[in-house]
């Protein structure tokens, strides 16, 4: 079996600061970012929005400090999730 924890630990260190939001992709939306559970006990970066990444994988995301553009996360923080 592949140890992740290496993969999970240098997205964590990536993503885990406020303020850090990501691309999907070379996408144009910007979305922001939580530290959720990703497989067994290491948690790593997921979109707010929910919005599924095809392939999910943390390196398809793009680290960035621009605002957010995603529409999904207005939607979000309507039902009162927030991140």
């Amino acid at each position: 079996m592949t140890d992740i924890a290496p993969l999970a630990a240098s997205t964590r260190a990536v993503f885990g600061d406020p303020g850090v939001h990501a691309v999907v992709r070379a996408g144009r939306t910007v979305h922001a970012v939580v530290l959720g559970q990703w497989v067994g006990d290491e948690q790593a970066p997921e979109l707010l929005c929910h919005t599924g990444v095809s392939g999910w994988s943390p390196t398809v995301l793009e680290a960035m400090r621009a605002d957010v553009t995603c529409a999904l996360l207005g939607q979000v923080q309507m039902r009162g999730v927030s991140g």
